[in-house]
């Protein structure tokens, strides 16, 4: 599968994001999206995919192992590729 053009570096600040902040910097890097989002859509689309990144960021701390910020590019630019390919109005699962 090849990533697209977007996905890579918005992966990779992600992976940054994870990698380098803390449970509650993560949580106010989310509420400043939420808090500039230009629509309520859009800002509905940051709300699901911050509480993803806060599931995520919860399961990497009990980890026993962190995976390096390369693993965790890979793993989200795989999770925003099947997002895209999904469709804006895909419902989420779960």
């Amino acid at each position: 599968m090849k990533a697209s053009d977007s996905t890579v570096p918005m992966a990779r600040q992600m992976a940054k994001l994870l990698a380098s902040s803390d449970i509650d910097e993560l949580r106010e890097v989310i509420e400043r999206w939420l808090a500039e989002a230009p629509t309520d859509r859009i800002r509905q689309r940051y709300q699901q995919f911050g509480a993803k990144l806060l599931e995520l960021k919860h399961a990497l701390a009990a980890a026993p192992q962190q995976p390096s910020e390369e693993e965790l590019e890979l793993a989200l630019t795989m999770m925003l590729e099947l997002a895209a390919q999904a469709g804006p109005d895909s419902k989420p699962s779960g």
